[in-house]
């Protein structure tokens, strides 16, 4: 696949993970955290979750020197979590990616294999006005794309970095914050500001780096085990 359309998958798992890895990880706080069923007096919640999507998945990067922005279709994330918000991310899949300059690829299954720790905590840190809580997933999460630049074959491999740190960090808002993203009545996430950038190893013919973006809702399963994310979820302390 050309190089452009490898961009794409890249920037769509940066861009899910703002909004599919939504309770997979979080930062230290003082305060405690509880996901609970349906609004903020529910019982506490431990399963089986799903994030996705809503809306497209945007991206932007430079190419040999040309502004390259995209869409991602969607994007789905699964895994299970405690009740105090500790988690492990299982699945992940994209939507079909399209670029400014013509190029595609096509919806896939992301491998998750070498992640080497896809664990975390999301956390209840609210700010008046704004979200109701925080989710950093550490800096070790990678991409490492193969891609046909110019006849030769080049491998990029890319970290995720938020506000100069390592790692990724997103906002999370309850389904009834007036604040939330999306007008869904759900637990969403968002981040506007997630960095790419190119890890040793890569091919210089790699872009340094790029940003993204999204949006997504979180859902957890009324009967545990059944592959049916109908439960809505709700964040306090």
């Amino acid at each position: 696949m050309n190089a452009p359309a490898r961009l794409a998958r890249l920037a769509a798992p940066a861009a899910a993970a703002c909004a599919a890895l939504a309770l997979a990880a979080g930062p230290a706080s003082a305060a405690t955290t509880t996901i609970r069923q349906d609004t903020a007096t529910g019982a506490p919640y431990a399963g089986n979750w799903q994030i996705s999507t809503v809306g497209t998945l945007n991206f932007s990067t430079t190419f040999l020197g040309v502004n390259v922005t995209g869409t991602c279709d969607s994007a789905q994330l699964q895994g299970t979590n405690t009740s105090d918000g500790a988690g492990e991310l299982t699945a992940a899949s994209i939507g079909a990616c399209h670029t400014s300059n013509g190029f595609s690829s096509p919806a896939t299954d992301l491998d998750l294999g070498g992640v080497s720790d896809r664990s975390g905590q999301v956390t209840y840190d609210p700010v008046q006005g704004g979200r109701d809580g925080v989710i950093a997933i550490g800096g070790d999460l990678r991409v490492t794309l193969k891609g046909q630049v110019l006849g030769l074959t080049v491998t990029c491999i890319y970290g995720f970095r938020t506000g100069g740190s390592d790692g990724l960090v997103f906002d999370v808002y309850n389904r009834d914050n007036p604040n939330r993203p999306l007008s869904d009545d759900d637990l969403q996430g968002k981040s506007d500001a997630i960095q790419l950038v190119r890890e040793s190893g890569s091919s210089g013919l790699c872009p340094s780096s790029g940003t993204g973006s999204g949006a997504a809702i979180g859902r957890g399963e009324s009967t545990p085990g059944s592959g049916v994310f109908d439960r809505k979820l709700y964040l306090t302390s």
